[in-house]
């Protein structure tokens, strides 16, 4: 398996037309295509390769707290089972019976 990256600007007109390197040989291949949209130079972080960037990592933090509220507010921490429950129920959906 071969990863391919390519930095491409995209027009209004949306066409990208690739050519592959020879070291893609000839036959039936699976391609897929992530669309990554790219921030500003400026605030690109500076190293790649699972490291979290600011951004990302203020994120978490946003995110760690906003639990920790809830858990001082006694608000209980659901599974995954009690997430759908409640999503279902938000929805108005008919309870499993």
């Amino acid at each position: 398996m071969q990863t391919l990256t390519i930095d491409y600007d995209i027009d209004s007109s949306r066409d990208l037309v690739v050519k592959l390197p020879a070291s893609v040989a000839p036959g039936r291949h699976r391609i897929e295509i992530v669309i990554d949209p790219q921030r500003p130079k400026e605030s690109a972080p500076a190293a790649a390769g699972g490291v979290e960037t600011p951004d990302r990592a203020a994120r978490w933090r946003e995110l760690l707290a906003l639990r920790e509220q809830a858990i001082a507010a006694g608000m209980p921490l659901l599974d995954w089972d009690g997430i759908d429950a409640e999503v279902r129920e938000r929805r108005g959906d008919l309870a499993d019976d």
